[in-house]
């Protein structure tokens, strides 16, 4: 069988578009192990989504830059998607969210030798407590003016901080907070312990530019993946690689 030179342009075409569409650019933070550009496989939260876009047919690529303009670069679609991402109200005018796929849960760490009697965040009046800038904590814990809470740009800098005894207290996703004790602070990890219960419990999600015209069969077909994934264990072999 012989194809006419303009059929097979255009059959050429259609599969050049075809690839392109297929190609999906996703932009994210460093955020280990979640998003680590230095892992094998990017991290916990990368690596989920891969998978499960790879399963569908799609090429993901992963981009980092920091928070606030991997943020503005999805919602104005500079990139397609952020892999990574808590939902509010504001970020869902610009874009489209997956179901959950993973919890975050944020939690406050002491030394284990500060004694603190603690159910509630208010109890923590008078300590010294290391935040991370723009970080969205429980709302009424970050605009709360009756805490000492003292900025750092990351949760490294309030590990050393707490190790050190500058700051009481730090805060964060107990799974990040684990990974960078482990290997920022190995020697001290048994030294610290998290405060129960848990000032916040976040969920993670997948979120599309709305104006990718794709954005909901991408959603459905991430949706999908996922319930796949956990359904024939690659989900929980994944999971299970990043416990600290």
């Amino acid at each position: 069988m012989t194809y006419r030179p303009a059929l097979l342009l255009l059959f050429l075409n259609l599969l050049i578009q075809t690839c392109a569409a297929q190609s999906l650019n996703i932009v994210s933070s460093q955020w280990p192990p979640y998003v680590d550009d230095a892992a094998a496989d990017k991290g916990l939260a990368v690596e989920l989504v891969n998978k499960a876009l790879q399963r569908k047919g799609y090429q993901p690529r992963l981009h980092i830059d920091n928070w606030q303009r991997a943020l503005e670069g999805v919602q104005i679609g500079v990139f397609d998607a952020t892999c990574a991402i808590w939902k509010t109200a504001e970020r869902e005018q610009d874009l489209l969210f997956s179901e959950p796929y993973l919890n975050n849960k944020i939690s406050f760490i002491k030394k284990k030798n500060l004694s603190v009697e603690y159910t509630h965040f208010t109890d923590l009046t008078g300590f010294i407590i290391g935040v991370v800038r723009d970080y969205a904590y429980n709302e009424s814990f970050t605009q709360s003016r009756a805490l000492i809470k003292i900025p750092a740009n990351h949760i490294i800098q309030n590990l050393h901080k707490l190790n050190q005894g500058s700051i009481d207290l730090t805060v964060g996703d107990e799974l990040a907070i684990k990974y960078a004790l482990q290997q920022y602070l190995p020697m001290h990890a048994n030294s610290f312990e998290f405060l129960a219960p848990a000032l916040a419990y976040k969920k993670l999600y997948l979120a599309v530019s709305k104006s990718n015209k794709a954005a909901q069969t991408i959603i459905d077909d991430f949706n999908q993946a996922i319930k796949e994934m956990k359904h024939d264990g690659s989900y929980d072999q994944i999971v299970s690689k990043y416990q600290y």
